[in-house]
């Protein structure tokens, strides 16, 4: 009885690992959509959409090395432009702390001079 029970759930797991990689090859599209909003700018949205064609048999070395390569230069970018977004966020940022210390100068300096 064990040995029944043994048989099939490794025939079972054969079975899962030989249809594997048939099932990976059917993945064909990928999409990347981010957003970030700052309090003082509009929403910057970015959309990033990647289609390869199906293929009866495994992907050749050469495929992967092509696929390796588009996303390695994908990240490359959203990383640039997640960056260029942080450090647009942090000018924004000390533009605002400037003012406001500007404009408590401003205040001091008026109440200063107010006749009493």
């Amino acid at each position: 009885m064990s040995k029944k029970l043994f048989a099939a759930v490794l025939g079972s797991i054969v079975v899962l690992a030989l249809s594997l990689p048939a099932l990976a090859q059917t993945t064909t599209q990928s999409s990347t959509t981010t957003a970030t909003q700052d309090i003082q700018q509009p929403v910057a949205a970015q959309t990033t959409t990647t289609t390869t064609e199906d293929t009866t048999g495994p992907m050749t070395r050469g495929d992967m090395k092509d696929q390796r390569k588009d996303q390695k230069q994908e990240e490359k970018a959203a990383r640039a432009n997640a960056k260029s977004q942080k450090d647009e966020a942090k000018a924004t940022k000390e533009e605002a702390k400037a003012l406001k210390q500007d404009h408590k100068a401003t205040n001091a300096t008026e109440k200063a001079n107010e006749p009493q």
